[in-house]
């Protein structure tokens, strides 16, 4: 059951090695090695000289999209907010998929912590970094957030976990054994400041989920509900 829960979790596009043959050739792409030796690539975007801020957003993309689809919208991210941001692929995503990576909770944990680790070997200050997740990619944030010391946390229409998003608070309870990225039972342990945004008219994420969580963090900052 365990297992069924996470292959629905994560719909990995299935596009062609070719696909990424851009993405490969890019001069701000990187590899990083998670503690299992998995090979994954990211991306570190530097925002214009002209607008640039002592600000790292680390970010983690959502579901059924890969580092190579969302580039449009992480690069408009540093043109428009002046901050450098660093996007990274989940284990089994994008091209680590070819080199016979399965995608899981515990990969995309192994993939952020990776990320992070890379960010202050090049001497980022934690202090610097805003961890940014998007709709599935608010697990590992907020898994990252709740054990490290970060500038902020921005959550754009976050899971409070798999099953209570899909199913409900109710269901969440009986099936606790093989739910993945319970966000709610981690927001307590968040240090840093919060912003939550949401769609009103989520229906693939409910603005309940939103909602519970902004509820639930410690600093939380007044939320986006759009």
């Amino acid at each position: 059951m365990g297992g069924l829960v996470s292959s629905l979790a994560f719909p990995v596009p299935k596009l062609p090695q070719s696909f990424y043959h851009d993405l490969l050739k890019r001069r701000d792409l990187v590899w990083l090695e998670t503690k299992k030796g998995e090979r994954i690539p990211a991306l570190h975007i530097q925002a214009p000289l002209r607008r640039r801020r002592n600000v790292t957003l680390l970010f983690s993309h959502g579901n059924a999209e890969d580092i190579a689809l969302h580039l449009p919208f992480v690069t408009a991210l540093a043109h428009r907010t002046g901050a450098d941001v660093f996007s990274y692929e989940y284990v089994g995503y994008g091209p680590s998929r070819f080199k016979d990576c399965v995608p899981s909770e515990r990969g995309c944990y192994r993939a952020i912590d990776a990320a992070w680790d890379y960010l202050l070997s090049k001497g980022v200050e934690p202090s610097s970094i805003v961890i940014y997740g998007r709709s599935i990619g608010t697990g590992p944030s907020v898994d990252l957030a709740s054990r490290v010391e970060a500038k902020g946390l921005i959550l754009q229409s976050p899971i409070d976990s798999a099953i209570r998003c899909a199913l409900g608070y109710g269901s969440s309870l009986a099936l606790r054994p093989i739910d993945i990225f319970v966000n709610h039972e981690k927001m307590a342990k968040v240090s840093c400041c919060v912003f939550i945004m949401h769609g009103t008219d989520d229906d693939v994420v409910p603005l309940r989920c939103g909602r519970a969580l902004q509820k639930l963090a410690p600093r939380s900052v007044d939320p986006a509900w759009i």
